[in-house]
């Protein structure tokens, strides 16, 4: 294998994000542009680490870098839904040629990444097999998103349940409209609101959030549309980021004075409506309460995985205790 395969840091920002673009589970999360954003919103180092088999990269990694009282961490960056391992398409007849040579650039991958004190990868969807992580000692975790083919909306507003129906009608009824928006404040004020709601602070700074879509936006990374009241309230408001092929719920915020009117249900109906990707990912649907609303509007569940890894059980301790006291 060390023969074959050459592992390195890739320095060329085209051969990297040409690699995603063609990859297994490729995203606009795993770009250049977008690392570029999350380093500069979070104070981190971008890396883009290749499996090279002569001049191609047949596998890699995306992700950000951070140097704390001395402890190298490597991680998937905050408010990014996933980077993970990515894989070139292989080539083969049957399945245990691809499934060997993804467990071959995992094992690569994994020891490579070792070298690091703290990890933390969120993978996409199109990884499914996590198994060289269990074998490698890793913390696994699964969670779930609801993804949704947009190429036919009769069929999909088939799918609809009819809470989810019902609410859409309400809205149109009571005269909200959806528009573009570019109000970055009003995004954080509301992406704050549905965690003061329940009496919780929001996982990630209000000034985070506010720099990170800042970039984003202004890089044309994403775009934001609102739900407006007749009365030019804003119902809630969601940044979409948009791929070749995938549009994504990025951050979203909503005013609770507004959660019966229906109003967020129409805002995604609605982008569904303008939308040029052919599918949708809804980033996420691990709390109950997100989960059964992302449910009503037919989408696929599908599972993603989180994978953590700690150099030392000491490390892991401790941030089993931070975690349990800022609980």
């Amino acid at each position: 294998m060390s023969d074959t395969y050459e592992i390195r840091l890739v320095k060329d920002s085209s051969l990297w994000d040409q690699f995603v673009q063609t990859s297994w589970g490729g995203s606009p999360f795993s770009t250049t542009t977008w690392l570029c954003s999350a380093a500069q919103a979070l104070d981190g180092k971008p890396v883009y680490i290749g499996v090279f088999k002569g001049s191609h990269i047949v596998a890699g990694l995306a992700a950000l870098t951070t140097k704390h009282r001395g402890i190298e961490r490597i991680e998937t960056p905050e408010l990014t839904p996933h980077t993970g391992f990515l894989l070139a398409p292989v080539k083969s007849k049957g399945p245990a040629k691809v499934e060997a040579e993804c467990h071959r650039f995992s094992d690569l991958l994994i020891r490579h990444l070792q070298r690091y004190d703290h990890m933390r990868i969120t993978h996409t969807p199109a990884l499914n097999d996590i198994r060289p992580f269990n074998w490698a000692n890793w913390q696994t975790r699964v969670r779930y998103t609801y993804q949704m083919d947009l190429s036919d909306l009769d069929i999909l507003w088939e799918r609809v349940e009819r809470r989810t129906r019902t609410a859409i009608r309400k809205a149109e009824k009571l005269g909200y409209e959806v528009i573009q928006t570019s109000d970055i404040d009003l995004l954080c004020r509301q992406y704050g609101m549905i965690y003061e709601r329940h009496g919780a602070a929001a996982p990630i700074s209000s000034e985070v959030v506010r720099r990170f879509v800042d970039r984003a936006q202004s890089s044309g990374q994403a775009r934001l549309m609102a739900a407006q009241s007749p009365q030019g309230e804003t119902a809630s408001i969601v940044a979409f980021v948009e791929g070749p092929s995938m549009a994504y719920a990025w951050v979203a915020g909503a005013d609770p004075q507004h959660n019966s009117s229906g109003a967020t249900s129409l805002l995604y109906w609605r982008y569904f409506q303008q939308c040029t990707q052919p599918r949708f990912d809804f980033v996420g649907a691990n709390l109950p309460a997100v989960a059964f609303f992302k449910r009503g509007l037919g989408g696929d569940l599908v599972p993603y995985y989180a994978t953590e890894y700690f150099c030392t059980p000491w490390l892991r301790r401790a941030a089993s205790l931070k975690r349990l006291f800022s609980s």
